[in-house]
């Protein structure tokens, strides 16, 4: 297997993998120089080097050319500011167009050798036209003196740039660790046994919240192997049916985090069970991967790819029923 090194070239950003070079000194948080098909450019190991078939779900990006100096440690805190400066500038030369657009970020090549600018819609208007956009990104590549890329993203994407606090209290989650986005649905929250209050479930981006798939899994080991709600069964005690039912008795209520449950005796008494009492036991549930550390090779390089949206900000029509009912095969999902 090949040795690589995992590193991310910015906070909360997806992860990328290098072969080492001639570098042997590593540790987490260093930063290094890397060679990649676009260019120079600097990332910060997050990964030390491996052969674990884990990580190696991606082929190498590039490689690695030196750990950065002192003077190239300045050189990125300068790149950090000109990021600011150079979103400043943007959004001041979209707005003078009167363009509907907003300007969420930059982010310069290491080497100077290209910029890329974000950039969101209202959801409920339309964008800029495409000689709009050509226009601006020419007057942009004039203005900084380099290649730039005009990058949309998405109502989750738009958050992890601007970032901010959730609910908890805490820095966002997709800000400050989460480097990739799951597929979240209103289900999960029910499984979970959540109120389906829509000011409780939505995060700042608009969206259902991130946070929703995390314990998904633990709920659905423990509800999967206790009895279920309405279930009749026999308690421990009754040995061998000796109660002379068929049950004797039912479940009213499940709670997973102390993993008990409360039935209804047939003489109709109330008593609660933990998995223990019930000789259930439970596999554990592995770190959750679905989002969280997944790698894909479909990515477009140093970003996640914006969540998709509809050009122009325009909502997509869905065709009428049929006769039968039901949802149309070709329209999209509900959330």
């Amino acid at each position: 297997m090949r040795i690589v090194v995992g590193a991310r070239f910015m906070k909360a950003g997806r992860m990328y993998f290098f072969e080492p070079g001639a570098v042997t000194d590593y540790r987490v948080n260093d930063w290094i120089i890397v060679r990649t098909e676009l260019g120079i450019d600097a990332a910060r190991v997050q990964i030390l080097p491996t052969d674990s078939p884990l990580v190696q779900v991606d082929p190498p990006l590039g490689t690695v050319v030196r750990k950065a100096s002192v003077a190239d440690v300045l050189e990125i805190n300068k790149r950090e500011r000109m990021d600011t400066d150079a979103a400043l500038a943007g959004a001041e030369m979209a707005r003078s167009r009167n363009l509907p657009m907003k300007i969420l970020g930059a982010d310069w090549q290491f080497d100077g050798s290209a910029l890329t600018i974000f950039y969101s819609i209202d959801p409920s208007g339309r964008g800029p036209a495409d000689a709009d956009l050509a226009e601006l990104n020419d007057a942009f590549a004039a203005q900084f003196g380099t290649r730039v890329e005009l990058r949309r993203m998405g109502a989750r994407d738009e958050t992890k740039v601007m970032t901010g606090v959730g609910t908890c209290g805490r820095e966002l989650c997709c800000s400050s660790w989460l480097d990739k986005f799951s597929n979240i649905s209103i289900r999960m929250a029910k499984e979970q046994d959540l109120p389906l209050n829509q000011s409780k479930l939505t995060g700042v981006c608009g969206r259902l919240k991130c946070c929703l798939i995390y314990e998904l899994e633990t709920y659905q080991e423990v509800k999967g192997k206790l009895p279920r709600l309405g279930e009749t069964f026999h308690i421990p005690t009754c040995v061998s049916g000796s109660c002379g039912t068929s049950g004797c008795a039912t479940t009213q209520g499940v709670n997973v985090v102390k993993e008990s449950i409360v039935v209804g005796l047939a003489d109709g008494g109330r008593a609660e069970y933990t998995a223990a009492d019930l000789g259930v036991t439970f596999d554990p549930v592995p770190a959750h991967t679905r989002g969280v550390g997944s790698y894909g090779g479909d990515e477009v390089p140093r970003q996640e790819r914006p969540t998709p949206v509809h050009e122009g900000g325009a909502k997509r029509k869905r065709r009428r029923r049929g006769r039968r009912g039901g949802r149309d095969r070709g329209a999209p999902p509900s959330a």
